[in-house]
């Protein structure tokens, strides 16, 4: 004999379908909150390499078609093309990210997440501190790439609307 199936259980089977997929149903999804968290991550490697002049990891992170609006078509290109020496010692800087906020598409850039990635040098060099916007984007086995990068002035704001109002103008 077959057993009946009420709205409810049909309700809370769609709950625990959505919730094992990685969705809360709200538009965000559980799922959202993870793919957000390893963009930001992404973002801090990324700039903690760039602080480190880690070159072939900052150009990895890239996505190809930022690397080859710099002018690189390979890796060993653009750590080439972005390899300068810096003047001043950055070993005591510190990276820190802001928090992830969806972009849609804005001109060659695929939609992803944007979010502020701050440089801060503090003893060893002359104390600075850079903000820029970077947009996010999937890549290649679930790898999240850089695709833009845009330096945020102070005047302008540094919170999610900042980033997200730089990587559409730029």
């Amino acid at each position: 004999m077959a057993a009946r199936v009420g709205p409810a259980a049909v309700v809370l089977v769609m709950a625990v379908t959505l919730l094992l997929a990685g969705c809360d149903g709200t538009g965000g999804g559980g799922g959202n909150k993870e793919r957000a968290a390893a963009a930001i991550e992404a973002a801090r490697a990324y700039q903690q390499a760039s602080v480190d002049q880690d070159w072939e990891a900052a150009c990895k992170a890239r996505t190809e078609r930022l690397r080859q609006s710099w002018g690189a078509d390979t890796i060993a290109e653009c750590v080439e093309i972005t390899g300068t020496p810096r003047l001043g010692d950055y070993s005591d800087a510190r990276v820190s990210t802001g928090e992830a906020v969806e972009v849609s598409a804005f001109g060659p850039h695929p939609a992803g997440f944007g979010l502020r990635v701050t440089s801060e040098t503090g003893t060893t060099a002359l104390g600075r501190t850079t903000h820029s916007a970077l947009r996010l984007v999937p890549g290649e086995q679930g790898a999240w790439l850089v695709d833009q990068a845009v330096n945020l002035v102070d005047t302008e704001g540094t919170d999610t609307e900042a980033v997200r109002a730089a990587l559409e103008r730029k």
